[in-house]
């Protein structure tokens, strides 16, 4: 939103402005979908999981194997905005912070992807396909919970974004990180399509230019976050587990594969589409 706002006062001054109204404490972070869907506010910035009851496409987004530059390339970015002005009233303007990965966290060595059978691990809905295919007992509980179930033994492990398991402390209750990197944290940019439709196309290229501008540089940060983040976590005491080339692919092949099986059931025509364009 600063580089937004500082192109759009260099360039047109007094024209438009962006003002950031606050997150959660503004408005309810489940509601703020349907706040963006009323035209209550006029833009959204989060995950898709938070309206896939809405939009179940839209949330394919997690499975995209590729930049967000590249999705702009092969035209998924048309089928997404398509999908939000079809179901969400908006329009998608991109994705930002798209390149971070969710990782496996055990308290017990797992080396194989045959010992994950039988484990007790943290799941949501988003990788609950993929936890019962790999044979583990997923357990659905809330975030704040994370660190208690993993000390009293009421899960073995956890599924987590990389970059944000140490602001909870959970690395104090795990200590392996295991396996490859699966899927990505994936954060829509959308505006309320009537308040985009009627911004002057000049206003509406600005920002465009803007939203390309922050992901090259968010993702050229990322890039250096993640090493920097298997760096800290192994600093902090944990030890990175890597499967075997086979296993890494038996691994990887059902993540993606149980990923979009359970997309396909929610929504077939866009997420057939959006497969072929995502995947590689």
């Amino acid at each position: 939103m600063k580089r937004a706002n500082e192109m759009l006062q260099k360039k047109y001054p007094g024209e438009v402005q962006i003002k950031y109204i606050g997150g959660s404490e503004a408005i309810p972070t489940r509601d703020q979908p349907e706040a963006l869907r009323a035209g209550t506010v006029d833009m959204y910035y989060g995950t898709a999981a938070y309206y896939a009851g809405i939009a179940p496409a839209a949330n394919t987004v997690k499975l995209s194997q590729l930049t967000s530059q590249e999705e702009k390339d092969v035209g998924a970015d048309a089928i997404y905005d398509e999908i939000h002005r079809n179901l969400l009233n908006s329009t998608y303007l991109g994705a930002l912070g798209s390149q971070v990965p969710f990782q496996l966290y055990t308290k017990e060595k797992v080396a194989t992807v045959e010992q994950i059978k039988g484990l007790r691990i943290r799941s949501s809905a988003m990788y609950l396909d993929f936890l019962k295919a790999l044979g583990a007992n997923p357990v659905v509980t809330k975030p704040g919970d994370i660190y208690q179930a993993l000390e009293r033994g009421v899960v073995d492990g956890f599924m987590w974004p990389l970059d944000s398991i140490r602001p909870w402390g959970w690395h104090e209750v795990s200590k392996f990180v295991v396996g490859p990197s699966f899927y990505k944290v994936s954060h829509p940019l959308l505006m309320y399509a009537k308040t985009w439709d009627k911004l002057p196309k000049h206003v509406q290229e600005v920002l465009m230019e803007a939203l390309r501008l922050e992901v090259i540089a968010i993702d050229a940060r990322t890039v250096e976050d993640i090493k920097n983040e298997y760096k800290l976590l192994q600093e902090a005491g944990m030890e990175i587990i890597k499967f075997s080339p086979a296993d890494e692919k038996k691994y990887l092949d059902m993540a993606y594969e149980e990923g979009w099986k359970g997309q396909l059931k929610m929504e077939s025509d866009f997420t057939s589409k959006l497969r072929k364009l995502i995947s590689k």
